[in-house]
């Protein structure tokens, strides 16, 4: 198996708040410009946020899901800005707020909110990673709870805690920040705006209001339930399938998390309720439009597991989603796979609310092995949105008709 996805970064320094969104903002300046100079089909975005990911951050498994660093374009960097290194394996920042927070983990969590990956880039990947950290030391999900609660949130640089208060805040800002953007956003400055946003208000209060809405919708956090939510939520995650699988805490019988990890995982999400209920109030939260970010696609994520050299799994992860698309009626999603060939092996093409993916297996050359990528095209429509579109005809043709009909009446009164 391979090793964790959510590995805690180097803590090494701490730099000041305003000189790396400075350098953020120079970094993106650059990117820009390399799309227009050297690669217009690059994303600035991706470029600017993967530069970032060294380290733990750039395993096989983040590139596989956030992307392949562009060397070039970190040649163009080092060349005409070699400052912008110090960019590269961040830790700790000091919030306008005084809150501190993983700033690396922060861009890194945002690379993959963009790609379309939400959950297993942020909160679910560190959830799994306090359940391996925690797993046998309790029988139940509320025995974990118990244990894990003396780490959990707790003020820590990554040196004691594996889902310290500096991660969850890093989690939480990669979305709450992450989901806005677009390939035109400068992320300097939507990181500035939310962080004196979070400043003006009760700084936890609108953090966690907005995750929740973001990941969960309209939700009662003071139900008994809600740890079953983000518990729910997580599993049903086609990214964190993928993450559990690789850790070892997902089975392919029947595709499902493997019951030996569930109480631990799901005592990690209880932890993660208890901390958003209470930031909230235990208030009833209110989504306007109840749409939640929706993360890759079961045949995106079979076909990672394929390029992972895994056919069973991905057979697996296939029927899985196909009996997921059988049985709902109220989603439509499209994913589409395309062949590319170097520089990055996912992207996505990114709406605020929904997420539509376009998986991509890039061919790597390496000394002794060469993987080549596969890709296949998918649509799935489902029954509201063809029901949709037929009242949508007859809506039109009934207009037709109405049209007509005046017509006629205009030339007999002529």
């Amino acid at each position: 198996m391979l090793c964790l996805l959510f590995l805690t970064a180097p803590h090494t320094f701490a730099e000041d708040y305003n000189t790396v969104l400075d350098r953020l903002g120079r970094l993106q300046a650059l990117a820009n410009s390399y799309v227009e100079t050297e690669d217009s089909s690059a994303d600035p975005i991706v470029l600017t946020l993967s530069y970032t990911r060294t380290g733990d951050y750039n395993t096989q498994m983040w590139q596989l899901t956030a992307g392949v660093r562009d060397a070039a374009f970190e040649n163009y960097v080092n060349t005409n800005d070699s400052d912008l290194q110090s960019l590269q394996g961040m830790s700790t920042v000091t919030l306008p707020g005084g809150q501190n927070i993983d700033f690396g983990h922060l861009l890194a969590s945002m690379n993959l909110v963009y790609n379309g990956i939400p959950i297993a880039g942020s909160w679910g990947g560190d959830c799994m990673q306090l359940a391996k950290a925690y797993y046998g030391q309790a029988s139940d999900e509320a025995g974990y709870a118990d244990v894990m609660r003396a780490t959990f949130a707790k003020d820590d640089d990554g040196s004691v805690s594996v889902f310290g208060d500096q991660d969850l805040r890093a989690d939480i800002d990669s979305i709450n920040v992450g989901a806005e953007l677009t390939k035109d956003t400068d992320i300097a400055t939507a990181l500035r705006d939310y962080y004196q946003n979070l400043s003006a208000n009760v700084v936890d209060y609108a953090r966690a209001k907005q995750f929740i809405i973001l990941n969960f919708g309209t939700v009662d956090t003071s139900a008994d339930n809600f740890g079953d939510v983000i518990y729910e939520t997580m599993l049903e995650d086609s990214g964190m399938q993928l993450l559990l699988y690789m850790n070892g805490m997902w089975t392919t019988s029947g595709w499902t998390v493997n019951n030996e990890y569930a109480p631990a995982l799901h005592g990690a999400a209880d932890l993660l309720a208890e901390w958003l209920a209470n930031a909230v109030n235990n208030e009833k939260i209110k989504s306007e439009t109840n749409d939640r970010l929706v993360a890759m696609g079961g045949e995106a994520l079979a076909e990672a597991l394929a390029a992972l050299g895994d056919s069973d799994a991905a057979s697996e992860a296939l029927a899985a989603a196909q009996n997921a698309a059988d049985s709902a009626s109220s989603t439509a999603s499209t994913t589409e796979s395309v062949i590319s060939d170097a520089t990055q092996t996912l992207q996505q093409k990114f709406n605020v609310k929904i997420f539509q993916l376009v998986l991509l297996i890039v061919a790597a050359a390496a000394i002794f092995m060469l993987i080549l990528s596969c890709a296949m095209f998918a649509n799935h429509h489902s029954k509201r949105k063809k029901e949709f579109e037929k009242k949508q005809r007859a809506a039109r043709k009934a207009a037709a008709r109405k049209r007509k009909a005046a017509k006629q009446r205009r030339e007999r009164e002529e």
